[in-house]
């Protein structure tokens, strides 16, 4: 999975934020989408999100990204910080 994370964002030559932003913002189901930005140049980043044209090849394209929500949330809990 991560060695195909560069490759899907150099695609529509973003940055991963830009990119997983305009995948949040394309769902139906999001009516406001946080970014969670702190200084101007990540606010910046995140803007480019707006510039993505989601479709269906990059919606198919993304979907290898996709884990179980179980397996997230268990390597989640096992990070130092929680």
């Amino acid at each position: 999975m991560a060695s195909a994370v560069p490759r899907t964002f150099g695609i529509r030559g973003t940055t991963p934020d830009a990119l997983a932003l305009a995948a949040a913002l394309a769902q139906p189901w999001a009516d406001v989408v946080l970014s969670g930005v702190a200084t101007i140049d990540t606010l910046r980043g995140n803007l480019a999100a707006l510039d993505v044209t989601w479709d269906a090849e990059l919606d198919e394209r993304l979907s290898t990204l996709a884990e179980p929500a179980d397996e997230y949330w268990e390597r989640r809990a096992e990070l130092p910080w929680n």
